[in-house]
């Protein structure tokens, strides 16, 4: 005798499973109607254009540097010297 093939999703985050039961109670669905749907309707992000002036850095969007590049250093030095002049 074979035993059937047993399809199963295990989620381990206690946030997507109360959501999911949430909208399934709210709609009618079944649970996994719910998360049927919602990875039907997921679109990973795409390496769209980026936009103007900016540069991808990642994930994330940024301008790109220009002139020169400041140390550390120089940084907290230039912090400092602000703070000491509030007081």
């Amino acid at each position: 005798m074979t035993r059937p093939a047993s399809i199963q999703l295990n989620v381990r985050s206690r946030f997507a499973r109360e959501r999911a039961g949430t909208l399934a109670r709210q709609t009618g669905m079944t649970t996994t109607q719910i998360v049927e749907e919602a990875l039907r309707a997921y679109l990973p992000p795409s390496d769209s254009p980026v936009p103007g002036k900016l540069v991808r850095k990642g994930v994330l969007l940024v301008r790109p540097a220009l002139g020169r590049k400041v140390s550390l250093e120089e940084a907290n030095a230039a912090l400092e010297e602000s703070r000491s002049d509030r007081d």
